[in-house]
């Protein structure tokens, strides 16, 4: 909720959050304070526990985001050591002829420079890129391609890749494709606004109920005011800096990608 419009900013949710927090507090203030739908609260105070139910639930959806942000980090850690895992095993296999091994070295650069390039710096994951597909796809169609050829040159006794070779090779394929499958969907994951305006509704909630407590002084009210909506602000920052696992202060980096991409 507007920090997805400052992607290259690391810290925009602090100042994203502080804005809602802003607008909650004085929205609930001056509607509780202004309007005079609430004017017999002065004289009828609310008990003070009704102010726990919308806190109350407004805390459980923070734990319940702050959660998935910390899980979606460390997947994103699984994720990427797949990737890099099934590189390296498919840059490993021992595959013939020698101008199948080249292609496939080459091809495999060619998916390390788009899926860098073109998915962890320009989309920061959440667009995949067309040149890291067909790069997988040239993967996929050269080996079946060299196995078909060595098939018919059987008799000739050409160089051809073992049985162990081939399916090594298309098993690891097919982690790579799942590890980017996750990686990507990962991506997308602190883009969703449901969540984040049930969060800032359930706030709204929680600043209406305090005011309507304190009704009975303004000053009283804006002190309660200032007091949640800084707390609310502390946790709606923590949970906005680390719900996306590819942007932000702590982000997830391609550096091991990056590494990789320097040696093959």
């Amino acid at each position: 909720m507007l920090f997805e419009y400052f992607p290259t900013r690391p810290y925009a949710p602090l100042v994203a959050t502080l804005l809602w927090c802003l607008g909650i507090g004085l929205v609930a203030h001056f509607t509780v304070f202004r309007l005079r739908f609430f004017d017999d609260l002065a004289k009828f105070p609310m008990s003070p526990l009704l102010i726990g139910l919308p806190a109350g639930m407004f805390t459980f959806m923070m734990v319940f985001m702050g959660s998935a942000a910390w899980q979606n980090i460390a997947q994103a850690h699984v994720s990427l050591i797949a990737e890099r895992a099934a590189i390296v095993r498919m840059a490993a296999v021992p595959i013939l002829p020698e101008e199948a091994k080249r292609r496939s070295q080459t091809d495999l650069r060619q998916y390390l420079t788009a899926a860098i390039d073109g998915e962890w710096t320009a989309t920061y994951n959440q667009q995949p890129s067309p040149k890291a597909e067909a790069a997988l796809d040239r993967l996929e169609a050269d080996m079946w391609a060299a196995n078909a050829l060595c098939r018919s040159q059987t008799a000739a006794n050409a160089p051809c890749s073992s049985a162990l070779a081939t399916s090594t090779y298309i098993k690891a394929l097919d982690d790579l494709r799942a590890a980017r499958d996750h990686r990507l969907s990962l991506g997308t994951q602190g883009t969703l606004p449901l969540k984040w305006l049930f969060a800032i509704a359930l706030a709204l909630m929680s600043g209406l109920a305090i005011a309507c407590v304190h009704r009975t002084s303004q000053r009283t009210a804006a002190l309660a005011q200032v007091l949640f909506c800084t707390s609310a602000w502390i946790i709606l920052s923590m949970v906005a800096l680390h719900i996306q696992p590819y942007r932000g202060p702590d982000a997830v980096s391609p550096a091991p990608l990056q590494a990789l991409r320097a040696v093959l």
